[in-house]
């Protein structure tokens, strides 16, 4: 009775989760239009810009300036600028706002990706934002995921250079992602347990060349010294759904890994067993697949080969565009769950 109860209350939680996700999206594009619109009535009465003095040109500087000073104050706008009403812009059916405000929890298990120094457990070993490029643990994905969904953090439970392989029986080492201390870590301090459980592991692995391996989810795996990738993250899996049995758990595939090349762009990182991570991404596809876990595609999330100077600051750790990327993927599958 109670397992069902608590299934129907995280139903609900989702539910919650959903609504929440969808208004920030309209609100961001609600904001932009407004935007737009402003910016649309202060060129209106300003056609002939190409027999403007310098100090005509000059004017029309400082009238935008007065413009942007005035966004978000109280202040009404200059001159020549369209003041949109606000019963104008589209509100959300208040039928559709929840009423529930009930906190969902979430935890993630991940590797330095994840990392944020103070946000971490004891212990674990951080990466952001003593290196790389992410300086403001709000530009980290799964903080703007937080922060746009409303869920609060129960804990994340990253550790830099970690991977799914290892003693599974470890109770203090927190570098293999499917051993008992890193698994029961998920739970916070004060006893709350996780919803919602964010597996985004494996870059590790196949830079560290684990081997493969070729469980397809199907095979129990033993306690023990894990040796390859596949029985790690199964066993990870396992693990997660026999302690947390009602919280939902989302696999993510694998952001690409790459590095300089002679020609100074970035190409496919190739491990010591001849693999590119790619292999690693499809192996969570198939194991997620068959215990029937929602997988978060970071793949194909944007970032290839070709772009990646973009997104990284060297070859694998994301700068906040990248970061943004994650968050993009991650709210989307959420959001249809």
């Amino acid at each position: 009775m109670k397992k069902s109860m608590r299934k129907a209350k995280l139903n609900k939680k989702h539910m919650l989760l959903k609504c929440v996700l969808q208004k920030t999206r309209f609100l961001r594009a609600a904001a932009f239009a407004c935007v737009f619109l402003l910016f649309l009535g202060g060129c209106a009465g300003n056609t002939d810009t190409a027999d403007m003095s310098d100090a005509d040109m000059d004017t029309a500087g400082n009238a935008g300036e007065e413009a942007n000073e005035n966004e978000g104050s109280d202040t009404p706008p200059g001159e020549g600028w369209e003041i949109v009403e606000e019963e104008n812009i589209p509100q959300q059916n208040a039928e559709n706002t929840p009423a529930d405000t009930e906190t969902t929890y979430l935890s993630i298990l991940g590797d330095s990706i994840s990392t944020f120094d103070d946000w971490i457990p004891e212990g674990y070993y951080d990466f952001y934002p003593m290196n790389g490029a992410v300086a403001d643990v709000g530009q980290t994905w799964w903080k703007m995921v937080l922060d746009d969904t409303g869920m609060q953090l129960c804990v994340n439970g990253s550790s830099s250079g970690s991977t799914c392989a290892g003693d599974s029986t470890g109770t203090a080492d927190p570098q293999h992602g499917c051993s008992d201390f890193r698994i029961n870590g998920l739970t916070a301090a004060d006893g709350s347990i996780p919803d919602v459980i964010i597996v985004y592991m494996g870059t590790n692995d196949f830079i560290k060349a684990v081997p493969l391996g070729d469980n397809d989810g199907t095979r129990a795996v033993a306690e023990g010294s894990i040796e390859n990738f596949s029985d790690a993250y199964c066993l990870i899996l396992d693990k997660l759904h026999e302690r947390y049995p009602d919280a939902q758990i989302f696999c993510c595939k694998l952001m690409p890994v790459g590095v300089v090349g002679a020609d100074m762009t970035y190409e496919p990182f190739v491990n010591e067993q001849g693999m590119t991570i790619d292999s690693y991404s499809r192996q969570i596809e198939t194991i997620a697949a068959a215990k029937g876990y929602p997988l978060i595609d970071l793949e194909n999330c944007g970032m290839t080969m070709e772009n990646m100077i973009q997104y990284v600051s060297d070859g694998v750790h994301l700068n906040p565009e990248g970061m943004k990327l994650i968050r993009d993927a991650v709210e989307a599958v959420i959001a249809g769950n």
